[in-house]
């Protein structure tokens, strides 16, 4: 079974992945390191696990499915429409011109003609006649010149009716509020280029202004949503992504299958840590003086040790294997309950050859121990002949021999020890082998 995508971990273990799903489950777990090392049967490239661009594709397609959950629904004005912690909008409510109180409607009249000519004729003057102080250029602009309070007003005529009734008490013309003042109000717009209006401008225009002044802070406040809707972010929850379709059929089969990839890969990956036996492993040189090579024991250990740790822990490697795979079939509920206790079952029920073989390799791995050990203790007994020399070699198969009866006796019995289990049935054969041969026969055991 070919592996679409493999990874390498700074320690050296591998781990193989036979497709991109697999692949994606792996990344999304959160086991895949970014110091690991990826490899893609497609390109034939390894790559950082940080710069593989199926591994960025996959983290983005996980970010994406989260980030219409984290953004914040738009907060709402309250019905009222102004609160204690908002901006008050009272400067907006002023008028232009608040009419006399306490004159009769003919002295009201000729006030408010009076009030109007004396805004056209300070306008006229504070146009033609620049503020001492400031000096304006031609082309210049005139935010100063809107910022400045107006001009002394030179006194007006007395209204038509105060001189038409003497008799009764003059009243002075009323004081305009400082809230309706031309140039304080200016100060709440951008500054333009002031221009020589024609009479009555300022009435027409007015209300204009105050409109546009109204929605230029309701934008400020509210934000564009209030002028475009379409432009704000789109509320939490609204559409909901739909969930992927199942990547494998829900039968028996076909979780069986994914399940035993996923077991077989995970059972690859904790065999990493076996090594090499080292080659002067039952040469002369050895037999003879063991001690040279403490490697060799140590390599039996680590054999005998992974072997044990691995096959106790078979069935949880299973069941995680075939939980994995439910979630690809989407099985959920009673069903799924029901599928993984028959798939336990049926995992322990096979579990004889996985069994057998495991026994081989340990038996194999305690009787090169026992061997090693026998050999330290008899050493100095035994002589390394080498096959091709100045003298011939009573075992040229071996190049070891007994310096005496028994040591050769002690010698032989190490010897059957360690080769019955290296040449029994189904056995390894070669030293050069032990560590393929392990896996092998757990592939076996499953697949057939």
């Amino acid at each position: 079974m070919s592996a679409r995508f493999r990874i390498r971990t700074k320690e050296g273990q591998e781990l193989s992945f036979a497709s991109r799903e697999i692949f994606a489950e792996f990344v999304r777990s959160g086991d895949l390191s970014p110091d690991d090392v990826v490899y893609d049967a497609e390109t034939r490239e390894w790559s950082s696990a940080r710069t593989h661009p199926v591994v960025l594709h996959i983290e983005l397609e996980a970010e994406a499915g989260e980030s219409s959950a984290e953004s914040p629904a738009p907060k709402e004005p309250d019905a009222g429409g102004s609160s204690d912690d908002q901006p008050s909008t009272g400067a907006l409510d002023f008028e232009l011109a608040p009419p006399p109180t306490g004159l009769t409607p003919e002295q009201e009249s000729a006030a408010f003609v009076a009030k109007m000519e004396a805004e056209r004729a300070s306008e006229l003057d504070f146009d033609e006649a620049p503020m001492e102080g400031f000096k304006r250029d031609k082309g210049a602009s005139s935010v100063v010149e809107d910022l400045a309070p107006p001009p002394p007003r030179e006194p007006r005529p007395e209204p038509a009716a105060e001189r038409e009734e003497p008799h009764r008490k003059r009243r002075d013309p009323p004081v305009e509020h400082p809230s309706t003042s031309r140039y304080e109000s200016a100060t709440a717009v951008p500054a333009q280029p002031k221009r020589k209006r024609s009479p009555g401008a300022g009435g027409r225009y007015a209300p204009f202004l105050i409109l546009g002044l109204a929605a230029v802070v309701a934008g400020v406040y509210f934000g564009p949503e209030l002028l475009a809707p379409g432009a704000g972010p789109e509320p939490e929850g609204v559409v909901e992504p739909p969930t992927p379709p199942p990547s494998i059929p829900a039968t028996d089969e076909a979780l069986r299958a994914r399940a035993r990839e996923r077991f077989l890969t995970a059972t690859q990956a904790a065999l990493r840590g076996l090594d090499p036996v080292p080659d002067v492993w039952l040469r002369g040189s050895y037999l003879a003086e063991p001690s040279v090579y403490p490697e060799v024991r140590d390599v039996w250990e680590g054999y005998l040790t992974i072997i044990r740790d691995v096959r106790a822990a078979d069935d949880e490697r299973y069941r995680q294997a075939y939980l994995r795979a439910l979630d690809d079939a989407r099985v959920e509920g009673a069903a799924r309950t029901l599928r993984m206790s028959r798939a336990m079952a049926a995992f322990q029920a096979a579990a004889a050859p996985r069994q057998a073989h495991y026994d081989r390799a340990e038996r194999l791995a305690t009787a090169a121990l026992q061997g090693h050990d026998a050999l330290v203790a008899a050493e100095g007994t035994i002589a390394y002949q080498p096959a091709t020399g100045p003298a011939l070699s009573e075992d040229p198969v071996i190049e070891a021999v007994g310096r005496s009866p028994e040591a050769q006796t002690r010698l032989n019995q190490v010897l059957d020890l360690i080769l019955t289990e290296l040449h029994g049935e189904r056995g390894p054969e070669e030293s050069g082998n032990v560590r393929e041969w392990v896996w092998d026969g757990l592939l076996d055991a499953m697949t057939n």
